[in-house]
């Protein structure tokens, strides 16, 4: 199949049981249009207000967090052939997913209807109605 201008999708995990799912659309996605899948990953900031070896510590907390969601789903993605990268930034999630789709020339963004938040009875996510309202290109929600 022709590409028809999906070159680069970002689709974002957190971790919650609905990241797998949104990653194997993506993969599907990608397959279809031959895109390459950056996996996002968003973590918590890590409070400047810890000294030394505090700070050091909870990083390390984070970034050991951060690989073992990614790792496996990285793998999934090698599984089915699909070119991928991993990034990890820090801050508000929609704030760091809309900005790295950006960065990135992203053409699309996969991602779920909620994850980890505690805003369980709200139909869409607030994180998935931020990025839908503010992403300069195509959303998709898998819920």
């Amino acid at each position: 199949m022709a590409n028809k201008g999906i070159n680069r999708i970002i689709t974002s995990i957190d971790g919650s049981s609905l990241s797998r799912r949104v990653v194997e659309r993506a993969a599907d996605m990608a397959a279809t249009f031959q895109a390459k899948v950056i996996l996002l990953h968003v973590r918590q900031k890590v409070p400047d207000i810890l000294g030394e070896p505090y700070y050091q510590k909870v990083l390390n907390k984070y970034t050991d967090s951060a690989n073992g969601i990614t790792a496996p789903l990285k793998t999934l993605l090698e599984e089915r052939g699909v070119e991928n990268e991993v990034l990890v930034l820090e801050g508000d999630p929609a704030e760091a997913i809309v900005g790295a789709a950006n960065d990135e020339n992203c053409d699309l963004i996969v991602m779920g209807t909620r994850g980890l938040s505690n805003l369980q009875r709200v139909a869409l996510g607030s994180v998935s109605h931020k990025v839908l309202q503010a992403a300069e290109c195509m959303v998709l929600i898998v819920p």
